[in-house]
């Protein structure tokens, strides 16, 4: 005989095992509605047709690595050197289920405070990290690892800015933001950044994506990877050798000097020079610190601008006499 006591206990017990039951089916049910849409109403609330519309820098939500607490994003650029100003196109999106009815007028600008404000954020950074590295015995952090890299804001005679404002025509949705760029105010080897943000839409929403801190750097026409084939002939005709599609790296020295490994022999540390002059014919000469200093022009040395190949000619000096080589270098 189960006293009244107990029976109301298990009444109460019942009760609640039924409550129970019934959350948990209300919250399994709630779930697959939400996985599965289930619903008009989960439909209407989470469809991307009901998203507000929006300015942007597209190129921003590409850009990386995202630097948040900087407030933007970098992106790496490398123009030609050049005294002819060179453009950089911002565009900027309009973002939306459908294009507007009227122009929208976008304001942006180029922010030396952000930079100043990126480097200090970087300095503080490297300055915690050292500190950490130096309490728990480890090495302190490469301080031009990216995080920590300081940048030099772009000369005010490097750069000009013909407009601040863009203005996306009604049912357009992008528009072009330039920045005309010298670069033969630049330094080669300086890191120079370039920030610039939408600070006004016209009343649209401005998106997350509204900062991006361009890198600028600056490099030659002739720079770039290439592929080469040549022959190199010997004092001893059975030992000359030829190459056929050779992967070859040409790197700026100046506006009109590169440096790329002479022949096949990068492995061997040899080196050289290939200077453009103004009537595109080329000088050869060894790079220095190559391992043959002898490496120079042999012949006729050209470079054609329209088809990006290098025609040369050269030789250097080896033991039991010169080494001649001729061989085209053609920029991919």
């Amino acid at each position: 005989m189960i006293s009244a006591k107990n029976q109301n206990l298990i009444t109460s017990y019942n009760q609640m095992k039924k409550r129970s039951t019934k959350l948990y089916l209300s919250l399994v049910t709630l779930m697959a509605c939400l996985a599965l849409s289930c619903s008009k109403e989960s439909d209407k609330n989470y469809n991307y047709k009901n998203a507000p519309t929006s300015v942007e820098l597209p190129i921003a939500a590409h850009a990386g690595p995202a630097m948040f607490d900087n407030g933007g994003f970098k992106y790496a650029v490398s123009k030609s050197i050049s005294s002819t100003p060179q453009p950089l196109a911002t565009t900027v999106l309009l973002s939306g289920t459908k294009p507007l009815n009227k122009d929208v007028t976008v304001t942006l600008s180029i922010d030396a405070a952000a930079l100043t404000s990126l480097n200090a954020e970087h300095r503080k950074l490297y300055v915690a990290d050292s500190l950490a590295a130096v309490k728990d015995g480890n090495d302190l952090p490469n301080s031009s690892d990216f995080k920590y890299e300081l940048y030099e804001s772009l000369p005010a005679d490097a750069y000009s800015a013909p407009t601040s404002t863009v203005v996306i025509p009604a049912r357009q949705t992008t528009a072009d933001y330039i920045v005309n760029i010298n670069t033969s105010k630049l330094t080669l080897g300086v890191k120079y950044m370039l920030p610039i943000s939408i600070t006004d839409a016209q009343g649209q929403q401005i998106n997350y994506y509204k900062s991006v801190y361009y890198i600028v750097g600056i490099k030659s026409a002739y720079e770039g990877e290439a592929k080469a084939t040549g022959t190199i002939e010997f004092p001893d005709p059975s030992i000359n050798r030829s190459w056929t599609n050779r992967d070859k790296t040409l790197t700026t020295v100046n506006g009109n000097i590169i440096r790329v490994e002479a022949a096949d022999l990068g492995g061997s540390n040899y080196y050289m020079w290939l200077i453009v002059n103004p009537d595109n014919s080329v000088t050869v000469i060894s790079a220095p610190g190559s391992a043959n200093p002898s490496i120079q022009t042999n012949g006729s040395c050209t470079y054609d601008p329209a088809t990006k190949t290098f025609d040369l000619h050269y030789k250097y000096v080896g033991g039991t006499g010169d080494r001649i080589i001729t061989e085209k270098i053609l920029l991919n």
